[in-house]
Parts: C-alpha cells; structure tokens; sequence
C-alpha cells in the first residue's frame, strides 16, 4: 500500500516560499498606505486653498475661518491655527491660517480675517 501525501520537505518549501512572498508584499503594502495618507493630506489642502479663493471671490474680500470652513464640506475643523480634516480616523493638520499677508501672525479665533494659508504637513 503506498501513501499519499506530502512529505515533510516539501511542505517546509512551500512554507519558505510563502514567507518569501509575505516578505515581499508586506512593505509595497505598507508604502501604499503612507502614499495614501499622502494624497489625502495633498487633496484636503487643495479643498481648503479652492474654498479660500472661492470665499475671496464671493466676499471681495478676505474671508474668515469660518467662512472658508462653511465652503468645506466634510469635517474639518479650525484649532490653534490650522485647519484640520479627518484622515483615517485621526484629526490631521492640513494648513496654517494667518491673519497677515506675510504669513507669520496665526489666526487664533475663527472669526479672524485669514489672508494667508500654508500647508501644515
């Protein structure tokens, strides 16, 4: 009667190749994501640079944090300066708001008059 089934090298092989493959699939996968984080932050910055000129076209003038964040959709937020969206679960800095031309006075209030934003990440 002879046996049928594997034998115990051939099994170890196919374990090492699988480990092989796992290796090399793990970190392409891993750099997807912070890819992925990536193009979030890019988009969510270029949302809130669309609603900054969107809101000085309609006003005329320099909007506030507030109205920039009402031309916002989703849930962004406004804390210490900057504008934050919600990336994967994690409230992210997405820009730097200020009340100067120069970029240098942050905007502590969501009544203030913004008049510059930079990316915050």
């Amino acid at each position: 009667m002879k046996a049928k089934g594997f034998t115990l090298i051939e099994l170890a092989i196919v374990i090492v190749i699988i480990g092989i493959l796992v290796a090399i699939a793990v970190p392409r996968f891993v750099d997807m994501t912070s890819q992925a984080t990536q193009a979030a932050k890019e988009a969510s910055y270029g949302s809130i640079r669309s609603a900054y000129a969107i809101a000085i076209a309609e006003k005329k003038g320099y909007p506030t944090v507030q109205e920039i964040l009402g031309k916002l959709e989703g849930d962004a937020t406004f804390s210490s300066g900057k504008i934050q969206v919600t990336i994967g679960g994690t409230a992210t800095d997405i820009a730097n708001v200020y009340t100067d031309t120069t970029c240098t006075t942050a905007a502590t209030a969501a009544t203030n008059t913004v008049r510059c934003i930079t990316k915050a990440f």
